[in-house]
C-alpha cells in the first residue's frame, strides 16, 4: 500500500464492548471517506476444546469439535447481529453500503485469530479499540491491541474507550511525532494519504531536550520535503524542547494544537533499549486518549 488513500479493506476486531463501537464507529466513517470494506471480526475461545481434547481417540475428538464449534457459533451469532444492529443507530453507519459491511465469527483465542483473519482478509487498516488510561495494561482488550500492533506489520488505528466522537467534519489535525529516523519518510507517504482523505492539518513534531540549531535543521529539511513533494497539503514542521517529561510535553501540544489523532512509527529495538527506555508508542498507548494511528518501520 502505497498509501492509506487507496486503501480497499478495514478490519475491525470486536468484543462487542461500549470500546469496540467505538473503534467500528471510526471505521465506518474512514468506510464512508474512501469507499472501503469494512470487516467486524470476533473471536472466542471455550475450555470445552482442552476437555474434548482430554477424551476419545482422534476422530472421535474431531467430530466432538466440530459440534461444540457449530453450537458455540450458533450462541454468538445473535451476539454479532445485536452488535450491528446497535451500531447502525449511530450516523457514521447509517445507510452504508451492506456489501461493503461484513461480520465474522472464529472461535479460537482472539490474538491468534485477529493475526489469521489479517493474513486471510489483508487489510490495509486495522481498526481495534482500547481501554482509557485509568485502567492501563490490567485490561483484556488493550493488551490483544498492543500485541497486534507488535506482531501485525499493518497500519493500526487504535481509538481509546475514553474518547469522545466528534463526528463527521470535526476531525481536523494529527500530530505526527518524528525521530529524524529514515522510516519516516515511509510512513509520511501512508500518512499523507490518510490526512487526504481526513482533509486534517499534520503536524510534525520533534520534542527534545534542546530545540538547538541542529534539531530544527533536521526540521527544516522535513519541512522542505512536504513542501515539494506534498505541496497540496497543510503542514506545520516544530520542534519543542521537553520541559517535564516526554508525555507531559506532547499532552501540552495536542491540547495547543487541538490534535484529534497522534501518529508514530513503531520501530524495532535492542533488548538494551527495550530495558532502559521503554517504547514510546506503548507509553502512548496507555497514556492518551486521542486515537493513535501506529506505523511500522
Amino acid at each position: 500500500m502505497e498509501t492509506l488513500s487507496e486503501f480497499s479493506k478495514i478490519l475491525v476486531p470486536v468484543d462487542y464492548s461500549e470500546c469496540s463501537l467505538l473503534a467500528s464507529r471510526y471505521a465506518c466513517k474512514l468506510a464512508r471517506l474512501s469507499g472501503a470494506e469494512v470487516l467486524f471480526f470476533h473471536a472466542f475461545y471455550s475450555p470445552a476444546y482442552d476437555l474434548i481434547e482430554l477424551t476419545g481417540n482422534k476422530n472421535t475428538q474431531k467430530k466432538l469439535r466440530e459440534e461444540v464449534t457449530q453450537k458455540l457459533l450458533t450462541s454468538e451469532l445473535p451476539r454479532m447481529t445485536e452488535f450491528r444492529k446497535k451500531l447502525s443507530d449511530y450516523p457514521e453507519s447509517r445507510n452504508l453500503n451492506s456489501d461493503r459491511t461484513l461480520s465474522k465469527i472464529s472461535p479460537g483465542l482472539a490474538s491468534s485469530e485477529i493475526q489469521k483473519q489479517a493474513q486471510e482478509y489483508k487489510p490495509d487498516l486495522i481498526v481495534m479499540g482500547t481501554r482509557g488510561k485509568d485502567k492501563r495494561q490490567n485490561s483484556i482488550l488493550g493488551s490483544i491491541t498492543e500485541i497486534i500492533i507488535k506482531k501485525i506489520r499493518l497500519p493500526v488505528l487504535a481509538v481509546p474507550e475514553n474518547y469522545t466522537f466528534l463526528g463527521p467534519g470535526n476531525l481536523n489535525n494529527i500530530l505526527y511525532l518524528t525521530d529524524y529516523d529514515e522510516s519516516d519518510f515511509i510512513s509520511i507517504r501512508k500518512l499523507i494519504g490518510f490526512a487526504s482523505l481526513m482533509k486534517l492539518t499534520i503536524f510534525c513534531l520533534h520534542v527534545g531536550p534542546k530545540a538547538d540549531k541542529w534539531e530544527k535543521m533536521k526540521m527544516r529539511g522535513l519541512k522542505e520535503y512536504f513542501a515539494s513533494n506534498y505541496d497540496d497539503i497543510n503542514v506545520e514542521c516544530e520542534v519543542m524542547e521537553q520541559h517535564a517529561n516526554l508525555l507531559s510535553s506532547i499532552d501540552e501540544y495536542i491540547r495547543e494544537k487541538e490534535v484529534n489523532i497522534i501518529s508514530i512509527t513503531t520501530r524495532k529495538r535492542n533488548i538494551i533499549e527495550k530495558y532502559f527506555k521503554p517504547s514510546i508508542t506503548k507509553r502512548l498507548f496507555y497514556h492518551s486518549n486521542v486515537p493513535l494511528l501506529v506505523f511500522h518501520s
